[in-house]
């Protein structure tokens, strides 16, 4: 099928035990390259992450997941979202991904989406 090498998919999300750079940049080429880390540090502060990063001792490299720093199900989504967007996707479909932030964080989110995803669909049920 013409253009399925562009298509990313993760059935379930899930935070692995690594650092929070890794999660983010999953779909990425790695080792990630320093154009990489800013770009993910970018995305993230406009998905309103930045107060967790800098609280987070390593930052970006901070390892997050079972055996690390805890994140909220506020910010889990937002690292779906951050990891979806650094793909390059020409098509990013969220299905209830802005579901557990609240009004304010939602409306940064989706601004954030709107801008960085090329082709946006967003599904949410009432």
């Amino acid at each position: 099928m013409a253009g399925e090498e562009s298509i990313q998919r993760l059935s379930k999300p899930c935070i692995l035990s690594d650092t929070f750079a890794f999660n983010v940049l999953i779909g990425r080429r790695w080792p990630s390259r320093e154009e990489d880390l800013r770009e993910a540090a970018t995305i993230c502060r406009e998905l309103g992450l930045g107060p967790l990063l800098d609280r987070m001792p390593g930052g970006l490299m901070q390892r997050v997941g079972e055996t690390g720093w805890r994140l909220s199900h506020g910010e889990r989504s937002r690292v779906y979202l951050a990891r979806a967007l650094l793909q390059g996707a020409e098509l990013v479909i969220l299905d209830e991904s802005f579901a557990s932030l609240d009004p304010e964080t939602q409306k940064q989110a989706l601004e954030c989406a709107m801008k960085r995803a090329p082709t946006l669909m967003v599904i949410a049920h009432p």
